[in-house]
């Protein structure tokens, strides 16, 4: 997730070697036809449909009727902490151009600003250092090169979006979705994630995909699923790369199709055989671990 452009060019090269065998009836271009086309006007969150909590669906049929979910305090934090400091990186570039040392400087003020009132202070200390140490060092190797615009040594410096938005609306998804980040030199969507490996996390980079297809119209391939968990002062990251294969379009489509139904008819998926601890909807269903 914290993407250099060294990085974006080996990982472009290593794609080379990947198959691309998508059928053309499950791009997201093909969203007026079966079996990419939502038969209900309803539109649904990829976070909701992905998240791995429910292998029923039942996430999405409580939250349809409008009972709040009790997320994990601090679930989010890793998140919203890499955003905000990918995004301060680049304003402060646009602002000041600095050298890498003046950027860490730059950014240790911003920090004290940003993290005012959030506990776990050090675990957001840790990414935010992790992520200011990549780019400082990229700073540095781009400003090296003569004749560069502002804009030239962003876009070198981080050469990626977060937060990036999509209209998912032709596919059966809401208006304003944002993959976790998009390289579009590429193109591939990135999705991040905390804790253990979930199978239905790789269906979020399916939707994001499909959308895109959709509104774009530009295939998308592959994805990339990360893992980033603090331990102490250490950011753990590992990646892996997802083809969006035909078989996981199939899947991401029927799940899409049966949240489409229960929210529709109103008709309650039921518990699955073993409820997760983690699922903010626990305490609403009866199944237990």
């Amino acid at each position: 997730m914290f993407f250099t452009l060294n990085d974006v060019l080996l990982l472009s090269k290593r794609l080379r070697s990947f198959p691309r065998l998508i059928s053309e009836e499950l791009r997201g271009w093909k969203w007026s036809e079966p079996p990419v086309y939502p038969s209900s006007s309803t539109l649904l969150s990829v976070s909701d449909l992905t998240n791995g909590f429910c292998e029923t669906g039942r996430f999405i049929y409580l939250k349809s009727k409008g009972l709040k979910p009790e997320f994990r305090p601090g679930i989010s934090l890793i998140h919203d902490v890499y955003a905000y400091s990918i995004q301060t990186i680049k304003r402060i570039i646009y602002e000041d151009e600095p050298s890498g040392n003046r950027l860490k400087t730059l950014m240790e003020d911003e920090f004290y600003t940003f993290s005012k009132g959030i506990e776990e202070a050090d675990k957001v200390k840790a990414l935010w250092n992790y992520v200011t140490d990549i780019y400082a060092a990229e700073l540095d190797k781009v400003k090296s090169k003569p004749f560069l615009t502002k804009d030239s040594i962003v876009s070198m410096v981080i050469p990626f979006y977060v937060e990036f938005p999509i209209d998912g609306s032709l596919v059966g998804l809401q208006q304003t979705i944002r993959a976790d980040a998009f390289i579009p030199l590429i193109p591939m969507m990135a999705e991040m994630k905390t804790g253990k490996y979930r199978k239905a996390h790789e269906l979020a980079l399916i939707g994001y995909a499909l959308a895109y297809e959709s509104q774009f119209e530009i295939p998308i391939d592959f994805g990339y699923l990360c893992y980033v968990n603090v331990d102490g002062d250490k950011v753990v990251n590992n990646c892996r790369v997802v083809p969006l294969s035909d078989s996981l379009r199939s899947e991401f489509l029927e799940v899409r199709d049966r949240a489409l139904e229960a929210i529709d008819k109103g008709i309650d998926p039921g518990l699955p055989k073993r409820c997760d601890q983690d699922c903010p909807f626990l305490k609403h269903c009866t199944g237990g671990a």
